[in-house]
């Protein structure tokens, strides 16, 4: 493929260690969120006067009942303590936070025959003409004569698509998505999933889909111009919350909890450079029927 005169070749695929801790740390512009370790220095020092001494020893001497990052009232109360501002403290650090960082590592789960593919052309939003096509060559090519257009139509027309067309999601919490929703990697997208999953229940199609493809999770680079404004709050409000609720426990935080999810979308393609490389996880916990 040319561009100009310049030829495009694919990216190579780079297989990584399923240990998050082999893989080395992420470059200085990318906000790797699961890794507190990385950061917790970096946000204390842009944070400023914001998250100062004073303004620690405030929160320090009044508490708040919880220490929550999607209402960071309790931190405004403590910066008004502490250095006398008025001040929406989440907005101020996300501004700092996106001087600082261009990207933010995330994760996407999929099940796959050809991870190849991924490294040519990205991840592309949901198509869900496409994937309806791929429900009919897989389920009525002639394998499962029970089932007709008509059963398929309706499971489509269960299932919709405003939800998660044209999207690309994401997981900045690695380990929350291979042990409690491991449906991604061993069954493949959500979409498709959902529409065998309302075909009638003659049996559990759903199992039809696992085992086609190999549980293959891509660590990426998603740029922060393409993540929404509110979704970029959420993780900045999140980050705040574990830095201050470590003050009061008296510890600091390696990753972020386990069982907290970080998902989001993008309504854009991810370039291929952005994936930064794969692992094929080998235990892979089953929400869809329990067990691993």
């Amino acid at each position: 493929m040319l561009c100009g005169d310049m030829t495009i070749r694919p990216q190579q695929p780079r297989e990584l260690s399923a240990d998050r801790t082999k893989r080395g740390s992420a470059p200085g512009h990318v906000w790797d969120y699961q890794a507190v370790r990385n950061w917790r220095a970096t946000l204390w020092e842009l944070g400023g006067d914001m998250l100062s001494e004073p303004v620690k020893e405030a929160f320090l001497a009044e508490p708040p009942e919880w220490v929550v990052g999607d209402d960071l009232s309790w931190l405004d109360r403590a910066v008004k303590r502490g250095i006398g501002r008025h001040l929406d403290t989440k907005a101020e650090v996300a501004d700092r936070l996106r001087d600082t960082f261009t990207h933010l590592r995330a994760c996407h789960a999929t099940s796959t025959a050809d991870v190849s593919a991924f490294y040519a052309q990205g991840l592309l939003p949901l198509d869900v003409d496409a994937a309806n096509d791929q429900a009919r060559r897989i389920f009525l090519g002639g394998e499962f004569p029970e089932l007709g257009e008509e059963d398929l139509e309706r499971a489509i027309a269960a299932v919709g698509r405003d939800v998660r067309e044209g999207r690309v999601w994401f997981e900045a919490n690695e380990k929350s998505l291979v042990e409690d929703c491991g449906h991604y990697l061993l069954y493949g997208g959500e979409y498709l999933t959902g529409v065998v999953a309302s075909l009638p229940r003659h049996r559990d199609y759903r199992q039809v889909l696992k085992g086609r493809g190999r549980p293959t999770m891509l660590i990426c680079d998603v740029p922060l111009a393409d993540i929404h404004p509110a979704t970029f709050l959420e993780f900045v409000g999140g980050a705040l919350e574990i830095l201050f609720q470590d003050l009061l426990d008296w510890r600091e935080s390696q990753f972020i909890p386990e069982d907290r999810g970080a998902g989001f979308c993008i309504r854009k393609p991810l370039a291929p450079e952005q994936i930064i490389g794969h692992y094929h996880p080998v235990r892979v916990r089953d929400p869809l029927i329990g067990g691993w």
